[in-house]
């Protein structure tokens, strides 16, 4: 009963290439994500990812937090606030939940990495690299399709898009 009500919960799977397991997306992972696109004109928005290492079902994004009015964005850029970042770390750590990466909104309908994202997550990686081998990078474009929101997992200097494998 309580695997059908976990697995209830999940939105959708991405497969990680050259692991042999599932990143399970949470609802309430999905529902952050789904409802902070970016609008037209706006600008973009973001936040940290977490899983639940205690998780006895596998890998699953638990926790997507949401934008902060101390993050500062222009259309085409963002800067999570380190502040708030903090917080955010030592509150999931307290609840047993570990960062794996952050998710961010494009102006697209389909998101692409940029040559910035890529830096941006570069960074990320090696600010982290002691707690995080192969950080995720979340993409969530203005489409409602299932490839509106797209991921890629961080491996040395590159990165992999990961393959979205279960759908609602």
């Amino acid at each position: 009963m309580a695997r059908a009500n976990l697995m209830a919960n999940v939105a959708w799977s991405w497969t990680l290439p050259g692991l042999e397991s599932e990143l399970l997306v949470s609802q309430d992972v999905a529902n952050v994500l789904e409802n902070h696109r970016q609008e037209q004109g706006g600008t973009e928005c973001g936040g940290q990812l977490f899983v639940d290492l205690g998780n006895p079902y596998g890998l699953m994004l638990t926790l997507a937090t949401p934008p902060h009015i101390a993050d500062r964005a222009g259309p085409s850029w963002l800067a999570l606030d380190p502040a708030r970042c903090q917080q955010e770390i030592e509150h999931a750590n307290a609840q047993g939940l570990r960062l794996v990466g952050y998710w961010h909104t494009h102006p697209q309908a389909i998101p692409q990495i940029s040559p910035t994202d890529s830096r941006s997550f570069r960074k990320f990686a090696k600010h982290y690299s002691q707690y995080l081998p192969h950080p995720i990078a979340v993409i969530v474009g203005y489409s409602q399709k299932p490839e509106g929101i797209k991921a890629w997992s961080f491996r040395g200097s590159g990165y992999v898009e990961v393959t979205r494998t279960h759908h609602r």
